[in-house]
C-alpha cells in the first residue's frame, strides 16, 4: 500500500469516526429523551448495531451507495493517464475540504448534513482538478445529490406528519398499557434505525475507498477485502461509543418536545426512508431525514409545538453544507494540488 493511499485510508477513518459521532447520537435521540431506554443501554445498543451491520452487508453483497460514489458523481473519463499526485491531490483535497467544514460546523454549532459534506468536498475538488463537466450533473448529482438536500427531508416531513395522523385515530381510546407497548417498539425501532443509518453511512466511507482504487492509488481487486470493512464498523463504533449529547438534545427537544408516540413514528419514518435510499444507492443525510421526521411528527401534533426557528436554522445550514463543502473541496485542491505539488 502506497503512502497515498495510507494517508486517504486514516483521512476516510477519521471522516467516519465523525460519522458515527455525530449520526448516531440522532438515530438515538428519540428513544432517550423519551426514556424508553437509558443513555449508556442506547449508546451501547446502537454501537454493537454499527458494528454488525457493515459487516452483514459485506457478506450479503449489496453496495450501490458505494458503487454509486465509485462510479456515478465523476466521469471515469476524467481519470484516464492521470499523474498518482494528481489523483492524490484530487481526493485529499475532497476529503480535506469536507473535513474542513465537518469541523466549524462542530465547533460553530451549524447544523450539517454528513453525506452533503462528503460528497460537497469531493465534486469540489474534481472540479478544480478536472473540469465542471467532469462531474455527472445530469445523468446523477443533480437528482441524487443537490435535490436530495431538501427532498429527502421534505418526504420524511410529510410521512412523518402522515404517519402520526393515522397512528392517533387508532390508539386514542388505547388503555394505559399502550405506553408499555410503545416503549417495547422503541428498543426494537432503535436496532432496526441505526442498523439503516450505519448500513448507508459505512457504504459512503467505501465508496470513497473504491474511488481510490479507481485512481488507481490502491489496487483493492475485484472484492472489497473484509479487513476494510473491519475497520470502517470499527470506526461508526467507537465514534458511537463517543457520540454527542449536544446533538441528541438539539433533536429529542429542541425541535419538539418529544412523547413515546412521536417517538416511534419519527424512528419509524426515518427507518423507511434510510433503508428505501440504501436500497437505491442514494447515500443520504442520515441526521437530516431524523430531524425533519420531528418536525413532521410535532407539526402533526400540534403546529405550534414545533419551535420554527430553531427548524429554519437547521434547514439553513443544510443547505449552505453542498455549496460550502464544495468550495471547500475546490479552495484545497487549488492550495494543494496547483500550488504545492503543481499538478
Amino acid at each position: 500500500m502506497s503512502a497515498y493511499a495510507i494517508t486517504i485510508l486514516i483521512m476516510v477513518l477519521l471522516y467516519t469516526f465523525y460519522v458515527g459521532f455525530n449520526d448516531g447520537s440522532t438515530a438515538i435521540a428519540t428513544t432517550v429523551v423519551s426514556r424508553a431506554i437509558k443513555p449508556t443501554t442506547a449508546i451501547i445498543v446502537a454501537a454493537v448495531t454499527k458494528f454488525i451491520l457493515p459487516i452483514c452487508i459485506f457478506f450479503i453483497g449489496t453496495g450501490s451507495v458505494a458503487t454509486n460514489i465509485q462510479d456515478s458523481l465523476i466521469f471515469v473519463e476524467s481519470f484516464q493517464n492521470i499523474s498518482a499526485e494528481k489523483a492524490f491531490a484530487f481526493i485529499f483535497s475532497g476529503m480535506f475540504g469536507a473535513m474542513i467544514w465537518a469541523v466549524i460546523a462542530f465547533v460553530c454549532k451549524i447544523p450539517n448534513t454528513i453525506s452533503h459534506t462528503l460528497l460537497g468536498g469531493i465534486i469540489g475538488a474534481a472540479i478544480a482538478a478536472f473540469g465542471f463537466g467532469a462531474i455527472q450533473w445530469k445523468e446523477y448529482v443533480l437528482l441524487n445529490v443537490v435535490a436530495m438536500v431538501l427532498l429527502a427531508p421534505l418526504v420524511g416531513f410529510i410521512l412523518g406528519y402522515v404517519f402520526l395522523f393515522i397512528i392517533k385515530k387508532f390508539v386514542r381510546h388505547a388503555p394505559r398499557g399502550m405506553n408499555k407497548v410503545l416503549k417495547v417498539l422503541q428498543r426494537v425501532n432503535l436496532i432496526v434505525l441505526t442498523g439503516a443509518f450505519s448500513a448507508n453511512n459505512s457504504q459512503k466511507s467505501l465508496g470513497v475507498l473504491l474511488l481510490l482504487s479507481t485512481l488507481g492509488l490502491w489496487n483493492i481487486g475485484d472484492e472489497m477485502p473484509f479487513w476494510i470493512v473491519l475497520v470502517i464498523a470499527i470506526a461508526l463504533t467507537l465514534g458511537m461509543l463517543f457520540g454527542g449529547y449536544r446533538v441528541m438534545n438539539t433533536v429529542g427537544r429542541k425541535i419538539f418536545k418529544i412523547a413515546p408516540i412521536h417517538s416511534v413514528v419519527s424512528q419509524l419514518t426515518t427507518s423507511l426512508v434510510s433503508i428505501a435510499g440504501t436500497g437505491l444507492g442514494i447515500s443520504l443525510g442520515m441526521g437530516q431525514v431524523m430531524t425533519s421526521s420531528v418536525i413532521g411528527v410535532g407539526a402533526a401534533e400540534r403546529f405550534n409545538a414545533v419551535k420554527w426557528t430553531t427548524a429554519g436554522k437547521i434547514t439553513l445550514g443544510w443547505c449552505l453544507t453542498l455549496p460550502i463543502s464544495m468550495a471547500a473541496g475546490y479552495l484545497v485542491y487549488l492550495l494543494v494540488g496547483k500550488l504545492i505539488m503543481g499538478v
